[in-house]
């Protein structure tokens, strides 16, 4: 027997509902009924409506007329890192860079026009900071660099065409026309180092993770203090870098 065809009307409150998990998500402290309603657009009968659900369901949490995501949305975490083919091979590979190099060994994943971090071993160099995982980054810096110059030319040039001159973490103004020609050297050389763009003081490596169609769905890293690591220095860990991120990929 067919199965009723899914209406447009839920179509829509699935898409809502997600809106407001993405606004709860990205929020640095919990949102108002107001917050949301400005934010998503809504009404807010249609968000009370929506959040009814999402507390029912544990994705949503509330107090003091406040809201925020549940706990409910961690299980959804552990269950992707549980499960994805990426994460579980990299496991091992990121535990030999980080041996083998003493630098942070990352891997990141493209979720639309941002990187999240989604597994990490730290190295006998450790970083002066934490980065949690699931922490949301751009792609037009650090190891977001090989994941945007692996893009399909439409899709790279939408996302930078829709960018203005920004500024990495030690200041240097990067206009749009020479990140163009970062992507250029990345996909001409396969990598892309960094010194201080996303975090002062820090020196990576990243190469692009591709998917079976040869586009980027990821990124592997090695990272560490710029104090003692120079380009020439975390260049020539470049080729051990290369062979875990052909291990990793999907092609």
């Amino acid at each position: 027997m067919a199965e009723p065809a899914v209406s447009q009307t839920t179509v829509r409150s699935v898409d809502r509902a997600f809106d407001l998990l993405d606004l709860l998500e990205r929020a640095p402290e919990p949102l108002r009924l107001v917050d949301l309603s400005k934010g998503s657009g809504l009404h807010t009968a249609t968000v009370l409506r929506l959040l009814a659900v999402l507390q029912q369901r544990g994705y949503v949490e509330t107090s003091n007329g406040t809201y925020r995501i549940g706990p409910a949305a961690l299980g959804a975490a552990h269950g992707y890192l549980r499960t994805s083919p990426l994460v579980l091979r990299s496991r091992p590979l990121l535990q030999e860079l980080a041996a083998a190099t003493g630098l942070t060994a990352s891997l990141y994943v493209r979720s639309g026009n941002e990187r999240l971090l989604v597994s990490r071993v730290d190295g006998t160099q450790p970083l002066r900071y934490q980065l949690p995982l699931g922490q949301r980054l751009p792609l037009h810096s650090g190891a977001g660099l090989p994941i945007l110059a692996f893009l399909p030319g439409e899709a790279r040039e939408s996302y930078v065409a829709a960018l203005t001159d920004f500024e990495t973490a030690d200041g240097r103004t990067v206009s749009t026309s020479h990140l163009r020609d970062l992507c250029e050297a990345t996909r001409t050389n396969g990598y892309h180092i960094s010194h201080s763009e996303r975090a002062i003081g820090v020196t990576a490596a990243s190469v692009p993770v591709l998917g079976g169609d040869h586009t980027a769905v990821g990124a592997l890293s090695i990272s560490g203090p710029s104090e003692h690591n120079t380009t020439d220095g975390i260049a020539a860990l470049l080729p051990e870098l290369q062979r875990a991120a052909h291990a990793v990929s999907l092609t």
